[in-house]
C-alpha cells in the first residue's frame, strides 16, 4: 500500500479571460486587469466567469464615501456599476448553488449572484439566537450552515441557554433544534472540514465540550470533542489548515506549543495532534521594511496545493528565514524553500490611517488557467514586470492545468475524466479501482466540494452547482490509501 492518494485536475466553467491569447510563464502578471480602488484590503473573491471577480473586504471607489463590504469587478477591473450598491458582505464567500453565502461582520448572509440579498435566509432575526462575537462558518451541500464565534442562545426546550462556540442552522438561517450546539470557555475563530467529515477548529480555548482542550483542537462532524488528537497549543491561533489524506494536517498561523518556546507559524501535525518530525516545523516568516507598526513576526495566511509535491504560502511577510519573499513562496512536501516561483518581486506595501502594510490573503486557481491573488497591497512585481498600478486584487497567468496534475507515488490507480474542461456534468473512467473506494472533489482552496463511494468503473458526477474553477479529484482506498 501507498500512503498517499491520486491527484486529479478538473476543470469546470472554462471561460476566456482578457489578455490570455498568448502563452505566458507561470505567475506572470496579467496587466491588463487592474482593480481601480484604494483603500483598505480585499478579504475574500468569488471568480463568476468570463473574467469577472466578486470582491469581499473593506473597499472605497472615487467618490465614496464610506466603505463597501463588496462589489462586482469587470474582466478589466473596472467596477461593474449594474452590481448591487449596497452588499452585505465583507469576509469569506463561498459559492452555494445559483447563489453565495458572506460573512457579514459577525453573521452569515446569502445573496444572490447579482449582489442583492437574499431574504429566504434570515439569520440575523433567527430566534433563539443572539450574534456576539463572529467566527466562522461551514455550508453544507443543501444549504444549511453551521457557524463558530461565541453566541448567544436562548431556547430552554431545548436545554440551550447561554454561549456556545458551534451551532447549526438550517437553510432558512433558523437554529437548528435538532442538533447538539457546542460550548467550551473561548472562542472558536476559524475552522475547517476535514477529509472524514470531523473539523479542525482554533481559537482560545482550554476546555471544550466538558473536556480539556487547546488553542487548535479537532471536532467530530457532531461537534463533540475528539479527545484523540491534542496539540497542546497554548497560545496564538491557525489562519489556515490544509488537510491530508492520511490524518496528518499542515497548519498555518502564530503559535505556541506547551513545552516550546519557538513561536510556530507552518507546521505539519500528526493524525494525533503531535508535531510531525519528517516536516520543517520551524520556517520563520519575517516582516522587514518597508513595513511599519508591527513585531518582526508575518504570518502564514493560507495554504494551497500546486501539485503532489509544492505547495504555495500566501501571507503577510517579506522574507522566509532571511531568504526574500514578497508575500507568495513556493515550498516543498517537507517545509523546505523553493525558488520555482515568486522568488523575485511580489506586492508592495500599502499604507492606511498610518499603519503600512503588505500581504496576499490567499490565492485561487481559474477553469481558464489563470489565477488570482487578493489582500492588502499597492502594486506588483513578477520579476519582469513591476506594474505599481495593481490594487488589492491580481490576476497572474497560472500553470497549464488541462492536463492532469500527476499521481502521487502509485501508478496502478488510473483515473480519466471527460469532458475536461467540463460545464457540470463530468464522466470518469476509473481503472483498477480499489475496494471500498471513496472518491472525493476538492475547489483550488481545498474545499470539499462532493464526496461519495464508488464502486463502477464508470461514474458521472454532477457538479452544476460548483462555481468556475480547478477541481482536484481525490480517490481514496478505506484506510485514505490507493492499492498498488
Amino acid at each position: 500500500m501507498s500512503c498517499a492518494r491520486t491527484w486529479l485536475a478538473l476543470l469546470l466553467g472554462a471561460f476566456q479571460c482578457a489578455g490570455n491569447a498568448v502563452a505566458q510563464q507561470p505567475f506572470d502578471l496579467d496587466t491588463t486587469f487592474r482593480a481601480q480602488f484604494n483603500d483598505w484590503y480585499v478579504s475574500s473573491i468569488l471568480p463568476i466567469g468570463s473574467g469577472d471577480v466578486i470582491i469581499s473586504g473593506r473597499i472605497k471607489f472615487a467618490g465614496d464615501e464610506d466603505f463597501r463590504s463588496g462589489a462586482l469587478l469587470n474582466t478589466d477591473g473596472s467596477r461593474d456599476l449594474g452590481f448591487a450598491d449596497v452588499t452585505y458582505m465583507g469576509g469569506k464567500l463561498t459559492p452555494w448553488d445559483d447563489r453565495l453565502y458572506a460573512q457579514n461582520a459577525i453573521g452569515v448572509r446569502r445573496l444572490f449572484i447579482d449582489g442583492s440579498l437574499d431574504v429566504a435566509f434570515n439569520l440575523v432575526n433567527a430566534p433563539y439566537f443572539m450574534a456576539l462575537q463572529g467566527g466562522d462558518y461551514h455550508v453544507y451541500p443543501d444549504g444549511p450552515i453551521l457557524m463558530s464565534g461565541v453566541h448567544q442562545l436562548n431556547y430552554p426546550a431545548g436545554g440551550y441557554v447561554g454561549f456556545y462556540n458551534l451551532i447549526w442552522f438550517t437553510a432558512s438561517g433558523y437554529l437548528d433544534t435538532t442538533k447538539t450546539h457546542r460550548s467550551g470557555d473561548g472562542v472558536i475563530y476559524r475552522f475547517k472540514e476535514l477529509p472524514d467529515g470531523k473539523f479542525i477548529c482554533t481559537g482560545p480555548m482550554s476546555v471544550f465540550d466538558g473536556h480539556p482542550t487547546s488553542n487548535i483542537f479537532r471536532v467530530h462532524a457532531d461537534g463533540s470533542l475528539d479527545t484523540t488528537f491534542y496539540t497542546g497549543v497554548n497560545w496564538g491561533q491557525a489562519f489556515a489548515y490544509l488537510p491530508m489524506p492520511d490524518g496528518k494536517c499542515l497548519t498555518a498561523g502564530l503559535f505556541m506549543i506547551e513545552g516550546n518556546a519557538d513561536t510556530l507559524q507552518l507546521v505539519r501535525f500528526m493524525a494525533n495532534g503531535s508535531l510531525d518530525p519528517s516536516f520543517n516545523n520551524t520556517m520563520r516568516f519575517g516582516i522587514a521594511p518597508p513595513v511599519t507598526g508591527a513585531f518582526d513576526l508575518g504570518v502564514p495566511n493560507s495554504i494551497t496545493q500546486l501539485d503532489e509535491a509544492r505547495l504555495i504560502i500566501a501571507g503577510t511577510f517579506r522574507d522566509i528565514d532571511g531568504v526574500t519573499r514578497g508575500s507568495l513562496c513556493v515550498i516543498d512536501s517537507s517545509g523546505n524553500l523553493l525558488n520555482d516561483f515568486f522568488d523575485t518581486g511580489g506586492c508592495g506595501p500599502h499604507t492606511y490611517q498610518g499603519y503600512t502594510d503588505a500581504g496576499v490573503q490567499d490565492i485561487m486557481f481559474t477553469a481558464d488557467s489563470m489565477c488570482y491573488i487578493w489582500g492588502e497591497y499597492h502594486g506588483y512585481d513578477d520579476g519582469t514586470t513591476n506594474d505599481l498600478g495593481q490594487r488589492f486584487v491580481t490576476r497572474l497567468y497560472g500553470p497549464d492545468f488541462h492536463t492532469a496534475l500527476s499521481e502521487q507515488g502509485n501508478a496502478s490507480a488510473v483515473v480519466q475524466v471527460y469532458p475536461n474542461p467540463s460545464n457540470g456534468t463530468v464522466t470518469l473512467q476509473l481503472e483498477r479501482l480499489p475496494r471500498d473506494a471513496t472518491l472525493v472533489v476538492r475547489d483550488a482552496l481545498g474545499r470539499e466540494e462532493q464526496r461519495r463511494k464508488v464502486t463502477d468503473h464508470y461514474t458521472t458526477l454532477d457538479l452544476h452547482r460548483a462555481s468556475s474553477g480547478v477541481y482536484l479529484l481525490e480517490l481514496w482506498d478505506a484506510q485514505g490509501r490507493i492499492d498498488t
